[in-house]
């Protein structure tokens, strides 16, 4: 159930508008420290979702979801923030990404915004990359079904 919930997500900005301004949408790779920053800087602006923790509790799951935006502009580090009007600025994308995700019903699923909070890494800022969450909450049944 949790897989498909992060699948889900995956797709459905895969299908969105804001698709066609990204080079990237998918799963957060299984990659850490210069591998991650390399494949980030290779694919921005992306968008790469990830299930995180969640409460439990009187017979229902609530999952949060990170969904990280990604965004680099040669221009200036202002430009990979704000945009460019060419290519998606950092703080556009989140915008997007909380308009497209906070009330949507995906699949079976009902999603809300909880808060985004930028990146803070030494790492992406000299690969020129900026980076931030948007954490979303959905709740489901429990027991999970069996996948």
């Amino acid at each position: 159930m949790l897989a498909e919930i992060e699948q889900s997500l995956v797709a459905y900005i895969k299908a969105s508008p804001l698709a066609a301004r990204l080079r990237q949408v998918e799963a957060l790779p299984d990659l850490d420290g210069d591998s991650l920053v390399a494949k980030f800087g290779a694919d921005a602006p992306a968008v790469y979702v990830a299930m995180g923790g969640g409460d439990l509790g009187q017979g229902m799951a609530a999952p949060t979801v990170g969904i990280a935006c990604v965004a680099r502009n040669s221009r200036s580090p202002q430009a990979a923030r704000q945009g460019d009007g060419m290519q998606i600025g950092l703080l556009q994308l989140v915008e997007e990404i909380v308009a497209l995700i906070d009330g949507a019903f995906i699949d079976v699923c009902h999603f809300h915004t909880l808060r985004w909070d930028p990146v803070a890494s030494e790492a992406l800022y000299r690969k020129g990359l900026h980076t931030a969450v948007v954490q979303v909450m959905t709740a489901v049944p429990l027991p999970f079904e069996a996948a």
